[in-house]
């Protein structure tokens, strides 16, 4: 007998993980309204640790390696985990792994777009119905905040070129006079990369700003002049703590507050706020969609503002990282895992006046 309806706004990767893990709840069924079937989503990458939450996504990567690195001008750094190798995933992948999991006569998809009037959500002009609703829709960014942003694609070259078990996670050696930035490259093979220019700042660059970016640090750092260009990537993702309330509504996802604001990572914390709905439902508990601690969030304010205010020492505050912490302890700290232990060696390699500074101005601020 079903006696619970449950609605889940939204196709993409928080709205199927969650269903995916509650699809078979006793006595529920579920409407998931995906969208438009005729708009296109580009596929790309998504990137994570491996922790025990994403044991799944971990056993369908794309691609997995067990060292990084971050690197400046003055050092560079490399860290290894085999507990917790660094991995991607690409969005159509994921999801498809999510949707096998779906075909149930107890899940029914719908192809309609969404109306929000006075805080209700309404199809072809009903309002939706059920016992609850989880929203996934992407939020409405606010205004000037740091935003993190960046642009890239697949090379392919002729030659070797790349060290195929490194990721270059951070590369500081680029322009750093219009914000924080650094280049992202994954090695899926010796002559296969994915490469990314990737900002910390308030204004998003014209298209030629990365691209640039991208073509110099190949030709300096791997005498790479000539080479193929395919799956482009670009986004925006805020570095602000977005957690949309609604009277009748949980939101999950971007707008639920599952992207870490000092990162930029989602991926790992979508799994998480899925196993923990999950987990209430199972067990008739009340539904809390939050989870990042307030510490956690209190540090990635004072961080926030060390990068707006004084964004050439973002080299160093990553440099200084990678050189205290080993790899599983990075990996942990960027999944949300981090311990008392790890936290506090953070804190103590910091830039000490910078991070006093921003310390008492985000107390106050508050």
């Amino acid at each position: 007998m079903i006696n619970k309806e449950i609605n889940i706004i939204g196709g993409g990767c928080a709205a199927l993980s969650l269903a995916r893990l509650i699809r078979n709840l006793p006595n529920h069924k579920f409407n998931l309204f995906v969208g438009d079937k005729n708009k296109t989503h580009k596929d790309h990458f998504w990137g994570f640790w491996k922790v025990k939450i994403n044991k799944e996504a971990y056993n369908n990567a794309n691609h997995v390696w067990s060292k990084w690195s971050i690197n400046t001008y003055d050092s560079k750094h490399i860290l290894t985990s085999v507990k917790h190798p660094y991995c991607v995933i690409k969005r159509k992948k994921w999801l498809d792994v999510c949707r096998k999991q779906l075909e149930s006569e107890k899940i029914k998809f719908f192809e309609n777009d969404i109306l929000e009037k006075d805080d209700k959500l309404y199809v072809q002009n009903k309002k939706i119905e059920g016992d609850l609703v989880f929203d996934s829709r992407p939020p409405k960014l606010p205004s000037n905040i740091l935003l993190q942003h960046f642009e890239g694609f697949v090379v392919t070259s002729k030659e070797d070129v790349f060290d195929e078990k490194l990721v270059i996670l951070m590369d500081f050696r680029c322009d750093q006079s219009r914000g924080m930035h650094f280049i992202y490259l994954l090695p899926f093979s010796k002559r296969k990369a994915l490469v990314e220019s990737t900002m910390f700042s308030k204004t998003v660059e014209k298209k030629e700003f990365y691209l640039t970016a991208i073509s110099k640090y190949l030709k300096k750092y791997f005498n790479l002049i000539e080479f193929t260009k395919s799956d482009h990537e670009k986004g925006i993702i805020p570095m602000h703590y977005i957690f949309n309330e609604s009277k009748y509504i949980y939101n999950i996802g971007s707008r639920g507050g599952a992207v870490r604001p000092s990162s930029g990572y989602a991926f790992t914390f979508i799994q998480k706020q899925a196993f923990q709905i999950s987990s209430q439902l199972k067990n008739r508990k009340k539904i809390d969609t939050k989870i990042h601690n307030n510490i956690d969030l209190f540090l990635d304010k004072i961080f926030i503002n060390v990068i707006n205010e004084y964004p050439l020492l973002g080299p160093k505050i990553f440099s200084n990282l990678a050189r205290t912490l080993n790899g599983d302890e990075m990996a942990k700290f960027m999944s949300g895992h981090a311990s008392l232990l790890t936290t506090c060696k953070i804190i103590i390699s910091m830039p000490k006046i910078p991070f006093i500074k921003s310390f008492f101005y985000v107390v106050y601020r508050k």
